[in-house]
């Protein structure tokens, strides 16, 4: 999956779809149910980590006068359901395997030193379905971003990994997984 920051940074909610037709058939009653979800973020062509393709943990540019208060975060997410706004989407919404976040702030004392904090939250399947994620369908992968200035105008690439393995779905709960995908 690929996107791109604007030039402040910013990326409205985007989706990728990943087909998962030849594992599922909720007439069959195959699905899957899906144990992990792994992302990782790639930077291949922004020259600023060439030898790597690293995404730069550091939301900001690095400059020689930091300013306090400066925030960026990104959120990545696996859903079945499509939320029309990342901000809609957290560890309690429906349909929702999992959610990656990733802060980036700096803060400056009065002596004018600064400090800069990145921070990780990982919300898995383990965490939020420890039997798995049973699924009958396609799953989305959603995005969105607020002044990751450092990427500004990046293509940003998304590899993902699902583990997960084959089930018999009960026609009672394709039913209700059915339904729910219609409540929206």
């Amino acid at each position: 999956m690929q996107f791109t920051f604007d030039a402040a940074g910013n990326r409205t909610t985007l989706y990728g779809r990943i087909d998962l037709s030849q594992y599922v058939d909720p007439i069959a009653r195959k699905g899957l149910a899906i144990k992990e979800v792994l992302f990782q973020l790639r930077d291949p062509a922004s020259g600023r980590l060439p030898n790597t393709g690293a995404l730069n943990p550091v939301a900001f540019y690095q400059s020689a006068v930091p300013t306090s208060g400066q925030i960026g975060a990104l959120k990545l997410y696996a859903t079945t359901r499509a939320y029309e706004n990342a901000a809609e989407v957290g560890i309690a919404s429906p349909d929702v395997l999992c959610i990656y976040e990733r802060m980036s702030m700096i803060g400056v004392q009065g002596t004018g030193d600064s400090a800069l904090v990145n921070e990780d939250f990982w919300y898995g399947p383990k965490d939020l379905h420890p039997e798995g994620f049973t699924v009958v369908s396609d799953l989305l992968i959603g995005i969105a971003a607020d002044t990751w200035s450092e990427q500004d105008g990046d293509t940003v690439e998304v590899d993902i990994m699902l583990i997960a393995e084959p089930i018999k779905v009960t026609t009672e709960r394709v039913n209700e997984i059915l339904s729910q995908a219609q409540d929206l």
